[in-house]
C-alpha cells in the first residue's frame, strides 16, 4: 500500500537469499520507476503517488528470476515446434548452415574411419580441430598454439568453465545489460552475484559505469561480448577495447570474452578479438561453431591463458571427453576452405534480411518503435512504445504461432518490459513477412487497449 515501509536492504537480502548488491540494484530500479522512495535515516517506502502503467508492471526480483526460468523453459519447447515462426530462438535455420558438406564429411568418416566414432577424444579435444581453430583465430588477431585451446560442449559450456575458474560462490561479477540469458542462468547455477552494466545499442558496454561500479564492489570478472552483442548487436570500437583491457588491469578483474558471433561481422574483415590485445593476460576467450556451422554439434572452445590448466581440469571432470565424430567432421570442413565461402554467402543474406526486417517494422509497428543497428550476427533488439508489455505481446503472438523472446529474459532486475529480441536468420518468404506484419498488428491492438 502507498506509504508502507518495505523491508530493509539487509532483511530483503536474507529473505530472498540474494546479495546486498542485488537488492540495492533492485531498489534503485524501483526508485527510478517511482515505485518506492528512499527517506534518509528511515529506509524505503512505497511511493504515495499513483503509478504509471510502466511502473505498475515492475516485477519483484525473486518473481523475475522465476519468470525468466519459466520463459526460457517454454522457449526450449517452442523452438522445436515446426509450426511456429521462430523469431525468438537465436538459432539459424538449416538453410544458413553447411548441412550437405557436413553430411558428406560425416558419411566419409563413418565409411573410411569408423574407429574414430567409437574412440574417446579426451580433454583438451581433437588436435586437428585445435590446429584449425588456431589458424582461424589469426583473422581476429590472435596468435595461438593448439595447446592454448580447449574444446568444449558449445560456448555456454566454455562460459561456465571460465566463470568456475575465476570465481567461487558468493563472488560478484559484472555483466552487460541487456545480457545474454545463458549468462544469467550460469550466474544462478554458480551462485554468483551480478551487477548489470548498461550496454548501449551502438557503443556497447558503458565503461564509465563499469569503472564506477568496480570502486564500490569487489568485481572478480566481467563477461562481455565485444562483437555483435546478444541481444543488441553492439560492437565495441577499438578505443573502448583498449580502455576495457586497461581497466581490467588497473581495477584487478578478469575479462571473459564471448565471441560467438565474431565470425558473422558484415564487414569484409572481421573485428579483432579482445584476446588479441591481452597485454596483461587478463582475457579468457570463448566461442563456438553453433551460430555458423552446426548448433547441434555442440562444439565450442576456450582460450584460458593463465587459467588454462584449471579450465582443462574442470572440463575433464565435468565431461571427460567431447564427441569425436563431430570434432573431426568440423576440422575436415575447416581444412578444405569451404567455411570462408559459406560465411561470405551467409553474411550477405543476413544483411539483406536485416534491411527487410527493419523496413517491415518501420511500416507496420506503432510509431515510436525503434530497432538496434547490428553490424553482424542475426539478432535485432526491438524497443516498443511504453504502452506495450512484451510479455503480453509474447503470449498473444504465440497463440498465432509466432515466437519472440521478451526483454524480461535479458535482465535479473525486471528491466526491458517493452523490448524483445528478434532472430532474422530465417528463410524469408511470404509466411515470414506475414508473421512480422502480424506482430506489428498485435502491437497496434495492445496500444489501443491500453
Amino acid at each position: 500500500m502507498p506509504g508502507v515501509k518495505i523491508p530493509s536492504v539487509r532483511k530483503s537480502s536474507k529473505q530472498l537469499e540474494v546479495s546486498v548488491a542485488t537488492v540495492l540494484q533492485a531498489y534503485s530500479l524501483l526508485e527510478d520507476r517511482g515505485v518506492i522512495k528512499a527517506r534518509p535515516q528511515k529506509g524505503y517506502f512505497v511511493q504515495e503517488t499513483s503509478l504509471q502503467p510502466d511502473q505498475a508492471s515492475a516485477t519483484p526480483l525473486q518473481q523475475t528470476e522465476e519468470s525468466i526460468q519459466a520463459l526460457l523453459n517454454k522457449l526450449l519447447h517452442v523452438s522445436q515446434d515446426e509450426n511456429i515462426i521462430q523469431f525468438g530462438a537465436a538459432i539459424p535455420k538449416s538453410h544458413f548452415l553447411p548441412i550437405r558438406q557436413l553430411q558428406r564429411s560425416v558419411g566419409r568418416l563413418m565409411r573410411l574411419e569408423p574407429e574414430i566414432c567409437a574412440a574417446y577424444e579426451f580433454t583438451p579435444g581433437s588436435l586437428s580441430l585445435r590446429r584449425q581453430i588456431a589458424i582461424r583465430m589469426l583473422d581476429c588477431g590472435c596468435q595461438l598454439q593448439p595447446s592454448d585451446i580447449t574444446i568444449t560442449l558449445g560456448c555456454q559450456n566454455a562460459l561456465m568453465l571460465a566463470l568456475q575458474a575465476v570465481t567461487q560462490a558468493g563472488d560478484t561479477i559484472a555483466i552487460e545489460s541487456p545480457a545474454y540469458h545463458g549468462v544469467l542462468q550460469a550466474i544462478e547455477v554458480l551462485r554468483l552475484n551480478a551487477i548489470e552494466i548498461p550496454c548501449h545499442e551502438l557503443s556497447g558496454i558503458d565503461l564509465d559505469k563499469l569503472a564506477e561500479t568496480q570502486k564500490q564492489y569487489d568485481i572478480k570478472a566481467c563477461v562481455v561480448t565485444p562483437n555483435n552483442q546478444n541481444p543488441t548487436g553492439a560492437t565495441l570500437n577499438q578505443q573502448a577495447r583498449r580502455t576495457l583491457i586497461n581497466l581490467s588491469e588497473k581495477q584487478d578483474f578478469i575479462i571473459i570474452e564471448d565471441d560467438v558471433y565474431g565470425e558473422l561481422s558484415y564487414r569484409d574483415k572481421r573485428e579483432r578479438a579482445l584476446k588479441a590485445d591481452d597485454i596483461y593476460k587478463r582475457v579468457i576467450y570463448t566461442s563456438s561453431f553453433s551460430k555458423s556451422i552446426a548448433p547441434g554439434f555442440r562444439i565450442g572452445w576456450v582460450v584460458g591463458g593463465r587459467f588454462q590448466a584449471q579450465i582443462e581440469h574442470l572440463a575433464y571432470v565435468q565431461s571427460l571427453a567431447i564427441p569425436t565424430l563431430t570434432q573431426t567432421a568440423i576440422a575436415n570442413f575447416l581444412e578444405n576452405g569451404a567455411y570462408d565461402r559459406h560465411l561470405r554467402k551467409t553474411r550477405a543474406t543476413y544483411q539483406e534480411n536485416l534491411t527487410r526486417c527493419q523496413t517491415l517494422i518501420a511500416e507496420h509497428f506503432p510509431k515510436g518503435t525503434c530497432t538496434s543497428a547490428p553490424k553482424g550476427g542475426f539478432l535485432l533488439w526491438v524497443t516498443l512504445p511504453k504502452q506495450i508489455d512484451s510479455m503480453q505481446l509474447h503470449t498473444q503472438a504465440l497463440a498465432k504461432n509466432i515466437g519472440i523472446l521478451p526483454g524480461l529474459a535479458f535482465s535479473l532486475s525486471g528491466q526491458y518490459m517493452h523490448h524483445f529480441r528478434l532472430n532474422y536468420a530465417l528463410n524469408w518468404d511470404y509466411k515470414t513477412d506475414t508473421a512480422l506484419k502480424e506482430l506489428g498488428f498485435l502491437c497496434q491492438q495492445i496500444m489501443t487497449q491500453n
